[in-house]
């Protein structure tokens, strides 16, 4: 009877454990989200990718008016990106070139929080594996490791005083890193003057253009354009349809989820066989597949491996007349 209350009382103890480091990288995560959004701070971060090392400074604003924020390569190109709110302003001093257009809500520094943790420990195993000391500051690290060939692999560490995130890694599942972002240098703001999300370049003689902002017409979705097969884990987030500048033809735009990585499926009609695009590509973290069907162009692309993508893209059918 000792030994059957023992094994009982470890195996209690061990559940209590898992709920309690459960509920504490939920907690780290949403300081994490908190901080990335909401947060007044500035620094400079290296971002590693396609074999290439970019180095970058980064000043975030928040206040009743919204959120601001200013991106300034510190090499190679000369590039700024200013965000106020939903517009973006691109430039390129090196072509002369600014682009204005609407924010996604993936721009800026990576948000990883996920939807919710139960449905996510069925496709990624999830653990806090220690800390490390990134630009002067202790930070946790919270591993999301996959469970299938279907999505990446994440590691976040956080610093736990302020939520900041300030190293990243993303990984396949040979533990292989894809791409990685870490701070070099990072402070927390009381407030960030207007100053700071000035214009670096003066703009004279530069070619402007506008890319989204207020030009696309919103339509009511195709219903008849569905998915036969999704990859485990994956449903549907949203579906849009609209009119755009770049396209003759209503585009649809269906967004999928497993919570943590998202996968977008583009289809357009297009008049001109010439035009289609037809295969794979991968660069770093984004891989791409696009085919014909029936005259409508099928694009996929996602932060998840190519046969996701493939696989997503190959399930596309039309189940109207």
């Amino acid at each position: 009877m000792f030994l059957i209350r023992l094994l009982l009382a470890t195996l209690l103890a061990g559940n209590i454990s898992a709920v309690l480091a459960e509920d504490k990288i939920w907690k780290l995560l949403n300081q994490m989200n908190h901080t990335l959004e909401t947060g007044n701070y500035q620094g400079t971060f290296v971002f590693m990718h396609d074999g290439k090392v970019e180095t970058l400074k980064i000043v975030h604003g928040h206040s009743d008016y919204g959120v601001r924020e200013k991106l300034v390569s510190l090499t190679g190109d000369a590039r700024e990106v200013i965000r106020d709110r939903d517009v973006l302003t691109c430039i390129w001093p090196k072509d002369k070139l600014v682009v204005i257009e609407t924010a996604s809500s993936r721009y800026g520094l990576p948000s990883f929080l996920p939807e919710n943790l139960d449905d996510l420990a069925l496709h990624y195993k999830l653990k806090e594996t220690g800390s490390a000391r990134i630009a002067g500051f202790i930070c946790q690290i919270v591993r999301f490791t996959p469970l299938d060939a279907y999505r990446y692999g994440h590691e976040l560490c956080i610093d736990t005083d302020s939520g900041m995130l300030l190293k990243s890694r993303t990984f396949d599942t040979e533990g292989e890193s894809i791409e990685s972002m870490m701070f070099t240098s990072f402070s927390m703001l009381e407030s960030v003057p207007d100053s700071m999300f000035s214009r670096s370049t003066p703009l004279e003689g530069y070619t402007w253009k506008v890319a989204g902002l207020g030009q696309d017409g919103e339509m009511p979705p195709d219903h008849a354009w569905k998915i036969r097969n999704l990859p485990p884990g994956f449903s549907l987030s949203s579906v849009t349809r609209r009119q755009t500048s770049a396209s003759k033809s209503p585009v649809q735009h269906i967004v999928l989820t497993d919570g943590l990585a998202s996968v977008s499926v583009f289809i357009s009609k297009v008049k001109d066989p010439r035009h289609f695009y037809e295969g794979v590509h991968n660069k770093g973290v984004i891989s791409a597949y696009a085919r014909d069907l029936n005259r409508h162009q099928i694009t996929v692309i996602g932060e998840v491996p190519e046969g996701t993508v493939i696989s997503i893209g190959e399930s596309v059918f039309y189940s109207g007349p």
